[in-house]
């Protein structure tokens, strides 16, 4: 990740409050505070996860059930394996799956 000089990230995040206090459109803003749009987005982009960071998965609940039916074992890129009977529905493994960090089931 890029680091950026703390006062051109708190600039950018006194524009973005100045334009939330507005009430005008982003491309009413920029003109008028003659802001290239585009920067105005990029600033946009790369401070929303600087200061609204997304929530770590947490845990799900789950029910630990005994072994009767054939499973099938599912590794995840993270280490973690799952054992999954063989009827279990795909969409409820690739939530699970996800909330334990797989990008993609």
């Amino acid at each position: 990740m890029a680091t950026h000089d703390s006062r051109t990230l708190q600039r950018w995040r006194a524009i973005f409050a100045e334009h939330r206090r507005s009430g005008l459109t982003i491309v009413d803003f920029c003109q008028a505070r003659m802001i290239n749009k585009s920067g105005f987005f990029r600033w946009r982009n790369i401070l929303e996860p600087l200061d609204h960071p997304e929530p770590k998965p947490s845990f799900v609940p789950m029910r630990v059930v005994p072994e009767a039916v054939a499973v099938v074992e599912v590794i995840l890129p993270s280490g973690i394996q799952l054992r999954v009977p063989l009827g279990a529905d795909a969409a409820q493994v690739a939530r699970l799956a996800n909330a334990l960090g797989a990008t993609s089931c």
